[in-house]
């Protein structure tokens, strides 16, 4: 399991490096753990990005239903973004992992898909902009939400 553990911090060993030289990030600990959650939301983003647009945009059903294609790109994205969320961005080594994942599924997962989607559905269907933007702008805005779920809950 360690060696596992390793190989997920390992390819983000520059960011951390380069978090800790500079002064802002040195002292903050919050900081560099925002920075990390960033980019690995990003990682995972381009992941669930990816498989929402094959979908939308390669089938017709689930162009119509983009909510259904958004929720499995979303939970696709959220399992990579639990294991590397718990190993690097907040180095939690304490807990069950399956209790964990439960409350990451529960308040995280569910709770930030609901809002996610519902931002989605609003962005879409009532303001009227284009899909690909509207996720990228409703996924922002749950990244704060996430993000304080995860740090002051699961893996305080």
């Amino acid at each position: 399991m360690r060696k596992f553990i390793l190989s997920i911090k390992k390819p983000f060993h520059w960011t951390d490096r380069i978090l800790r030289v500079l002064p802002i990030f040195r002292k903050r600990q919050y900081l560099r753990q925002l920075t990390r959650f960033a980019i690995s939301g990003t990682l995972f983003a381009v992941v669930d990005f990816g498989i929402y647009i094959f979908f939308t945009r390669i089938f017709l059903f689930w162009q119509t239903h983009y909510l259904w294609a958004n929720f499995i790109a979303m939970s696709v994205g959220a399992i990579g973004g639990f294991v590397l969320n718990k190993h690097w961005v907040f180095n939690y080594r304490g807990g069950k992992i399956a209790s964990q994942y439960l409350q990451f599924w529960i308040v995280g997962g569910i709770g930030g898909m609901v809002f996610y989607q519902a931002l989605l559905a609003f962005f879409v269907e009532s303001a009227h902009i284009y899909d690909i933007i509207a996720k990228a702008i409703a996924a922002v805005m749950v990244m704060f939400f996430r993000f304080s779920v995860q740090k002051f809950w699961i893996f305080k």
